[in-house]
This record gives structure tokens, sequence and C-alpha cells, in this order.
């Protein structure tokens, strides 16, 4: 009788230190643990190190609670202006509720990625592709106003999960291939008028300049004259091509008075 309880003893020892150890789990850093016991949530593990939990009907869902970057495919949508364009974006993002994660929806991952296309394509329709306005925020310029707003939408949209976005840039923007030879045609069009503009006001400042010099400089010049010099620097500053300084010599031929015969 002795011997039969001393074995039951000892297998049930047995049994104990197999679930025990059987029990002990490893956290690495950056990494949350969700514990399911026969279906049902019982807590998460957020700590790194070793930890034990009840092994029997146990389920451990480890989720990464690290920076992740999540890459948002190029889609085609129309800019604020009408213009078809092409976009793709880059999302930094990190879990920062893992039992969100888990519970509220099915692949937190899948999830965020079809978020993060949907609002990539809405936010992009509110801005231009591009602005001639320095100060108004459009996509190409990659300004503030656009990156928050990519950012704020985003965390709205997927909140739910227990995500936190950190970032989100464009990393492709170009028109669509329709009209991309018309629209870079249109902005060849628009910065050759830019160049212009500021060659004009470069060449009435210094127009202005010699004229002012020259009065300075005491040499007086009639109407006439003054008009006549300001075409020619006019001509040659605002031409495309290079000046080639022509002087005009004006011959004046002596009259001759012939003798008279008688």
């Amino acid at each position: 009788m002795d011997a039969l309880i001393l074995l039951f003893f000892v297998i049930g020892a047995a049994v104990a230190a197999v679930v025990g150890f059987k029990g002990f789990i490893t956290v690495k850093p950056r990494e949350g643990v969700v514990i399911l016991s026969f279906g049902a949530y019982r807590g998460t593990i957020d700590s790194e190190g070793i930890h034990w939990v009840f092994p029997f009907g146990c389920r451990l869902i480890r989720i990464p609670t690290s920076e992740i970057t999540l890459e948002v495919a190029t889609a085609t949508v129309v800019d604020g202006h009408g213009n078809p364009i092409q976009v793709g974006a880059v999302v930094v993002y990190r879990v920062k509720d893992i039992r969100k994660a888990v519970l509220e929806v099915e692949n937190f991952r899948t999830f965020i990625e079809n978020k993060a296309g949907a609002v990539i394509k809405g936010v992009s329709a509110r801005f231009p592709y591009h602005s001639s306005n320095p100060e108004a925020p459009c996509l190409k310029g990659e300004n503030e106003t656009v990156r928050r707003t990519y950012i704020k939408e985003l965390q709205k949209a997927v909140e739910s999960a227990g995500i936190d976005v950190l970032d989100v840039r464009l990393n492709d923007l170009t028109y669509a291939p329709e009209i991309a030879q018309a629209m870079l045609m249109r902005q060849q069009a628009l910065a050759l008028i830019e160049a212009r503009k500021t060659i004009v006001d470069g060449a009435v400042a210094i127009v202005c300049d010699a004229l002012n010099k020259l009065q300075a400089a005491g040499i007086q010049m009639a109407d006439s004259q003054k008009e006549v010099l300001i075409s020619n620097l006019l001509v040659v500053l605002c031409s495309g091509e290079r000046a080639q300084p022509v002087m005009q010599v004006q011959a004046q031929s002596p009259s001759y008075r012939l003798p008279v015969s008688d």
C-alpha cells in the first residue's frame, strides 16, 4: 500500500513538473502576447522576459510592437484639379494595443493595408498635383499639411485595431500615362513664362539703374535718346539669343562747290 501511494506521488510530481515546465514562455523585446484560455481572453503580457501561464487549453498569440513599414501599392486617382495621377505611399505604424489588434480585427496587417489604400486615394483627391502658389498645399511639394492629413485620416480609420500611425510618405507620384505628355508640355510652358517674367523684371531694374547712373554722372540725354537706349537695352537683355552688338556709323559726305566755267 505504501508502495502504491509512493508511486502515485512520484507520478503526480512528474506530471506537475512537466506541466510547470511547459507553462514557461519567453517574451522578446518589442513584442506582446495575448493569452486565450479555451477561446476566452485571459490577459496580455507586454513585458519582455520569462513568464508562466497555465498550459492546458491555452493559446498564445504574439504581436510585434516595434515599428512596421507598409508599402501601399500605386493606384490611379483624380487629384484636386481633376487630373488623373498615379500615387503610392509608404506607411510607418506600430501596434499600441495588442488586445485590440487580436480581438477587434481578423488580421491587423491586412486591415491596415486595406484602410491605407482607401485613405491614400481619398486624401490625394483633395489636393492638386502641383500648385503655382508655393504657399498652397499640393502633392508634389510634400507639403506638411498634406502629410498631416494623410496621418490624421488613416489614424481615424485604424483606431479600432489598436494601431498608431507614425508617418505617411508618398513614394510614387506621377501623372497618368494618358495625360503625362500633355501635362509635361504644360509644365514646361509655365516654367518658361515664369523664367521670362524673371528676365523682364531683371532687365527693367538694370535699365533703371543705368539711367540713374548716367544722370548722376551729369550726362544729359534727350527724351528721344533715352527711348532709344531703353529699347536697345531691353532687346539685348530680354532676347533669348546671345546679343551681337552692332555699331551704326553714319557717313557724312562734305559738300563741294563746283567751279563755274565762264
